[in-house]
């Protein structure tokens, strides 16, 4: 009697350490989802960022349309996303943005995805279809509003059509829906831009022309600047 007693407490124990760390693997999953990602990382506006504090050469530079290679996006969008992607280069201080007839170097983006909303589960507990959740049952949370975006970014000479550099870049972001996102730039999240103001994809979109700003600067050859 004594050695049955002893064996369904063991099993009791063992039930909920293992509902513990069902738990524990959900929190840790949700508190990952509310950060962030970019990849590469856009990272913060650093002293040595390259995006920041030059003065010197500039390159001539031109950057076509963009080219919409998913559904979800019409031409106004897509000539706001240059405006704002042109914009960021031209605050780097450069470049010497040109007709494509008059530069050197073509930037030529193309936007693979565009997700401004997307289900990415519940922030509560056991959310987020984590094995937590099935084990628990799901329990409702407050659900997710999740955003990507992933464009691929070629620099071109424009006199020999050959590619210098290429790369894809994607931003995601998961937010509680309702909270209000700031980001720079605000102006440009205007007309075309508007919805995304505040947003998952606001920041999604900040993030990831700020990446090909920033990929851009590193990637054109000394070559390229003239005084």
């Amino acid at each position: 009697m004594t050695v049955s007693l002893n064996g369904n407490i063991l099993k009791t124990d063992m039930r909920k350490s293992f509902q513990f760390f069902c738990c524990l693997i959900a929190f840790l999953f949700i508190a990952g989802c509310l950060s962030t990602k970019t990849h590469p990382a856009a990272g913060k506006n650093l002293p040595d960022d390259p995006l920041e504090g030059y003065s010197g050469p500039k390159s001539k530079i031109a950057v076509s349309d963009f080219e919409l290679k998913t559904s979800g996006l019409n031409t106004e969008i897509g000539q706001a996303l240059k405006e704002y992607f042109i914009n960021i280069l031209s605050n780097t201080r450069r470049f010497v943005m040109v007709s494509p007839s008059e530069t050197d170097l073509i930037v030529s983006v193309g936007i693979i995805e565009f997700v401004p909303e997307n289900s990415g589960g519940k922030s509560g507990l056991a959310g987020g279809g984590s094995a937590a959740s099935s084990y628990m049952g799901g329990l409702l949370g407050t659900s997710l509003n999740k955003a990507t975006m992933q464009l691929n970014l070629r620099i071109v000479d424009r006199a020999t059509s050959n590619v210098i550099s290429s790369r894809d870049i994607q931003s995601q972001a998961v937010e509680n829906p309702g909270t209000k996102i700031k980001t720079p730039h605000d102006k440009f999240f205007k007309a075309a831009l508007s919805e995304y103001a505040g947003t998952p994809m606001g920041k999604v979109i900040y993030e990831c022309l700020l990446e090909a700003a920033r990929y851009t600067v590193l990637n054109v050859p000394q070559t390229y600047y003239k005084d």
